[in-house]
């Protein structure tokens, strides 16, 4: 006749059942790993160095010579900032069309011949500083070039 093997003679299966208490811990410490894991993968993903999108990149053309007359104006977007290029009678500007006060978007006043923001009266002049209003910085300028007729920012 067969006899029952006995299950505590066999080295492959555990000799205990798994308590309660051992299965809460595991379930406590694999929820506190999780929540360690998720409160530390985005601050490292933050501080780690963006390197993914490369350099940055040279120069961008916005337009032609034709499109903007003198003491005129053209809104772009380059590299998902927004941009004002500003025509003078002796050259091209570029400007961020972001005001440095809140974040509205700026606009060429040709009869000031000013950059204007809309929300709260704020001033830029040609250099990009700050001429009246409440913006405490100056805009952000960028490197401009012609060549061949065409307009070139760098973002």
């Amino acid at each position: 006749m067969n006899q029952p093997e006995n299950l505590s003679s066999n080295p492959s299966l555990p000799t205990s059942p798994v308590s309660r208490r051992d299965f809460l811990d595991w379930v406590i410490k694999g929820g506190l790993f999780a929540t360690l894991a998720g409160m530390l993968f985005p601050a490292l993903a933050y501080l780690w160095p963006v390197t993914r999108r490369g350099p940055a990149g040279g120069l961008v053309e916005v337009g032609t010579v034709d499109e903007i007359h003198v003491w005129g104006s053209k809104k772009v977007v380059l590299g998902g900032s927004a941009l004002i290029v500003v025509r003078t009678p002796a050259e091209f500007k570029a400007f961020s069309a972001i005001c440095t006060h809140l974040g509205c978007i700026v606009y060429w006043d040709s009869a000031k011949q000013l950059i204007a923001c809309p929300c709260h009266a704020g001033f830029f002049g040609l250099d990009g500083r700050v001429v009246s209003g409440p913006p405490p910085r100056p805009l952000a300028t960028h490197p401009v070039s012609v060549v061949d007729g065409k307009i070139f920012v760098k973002p």
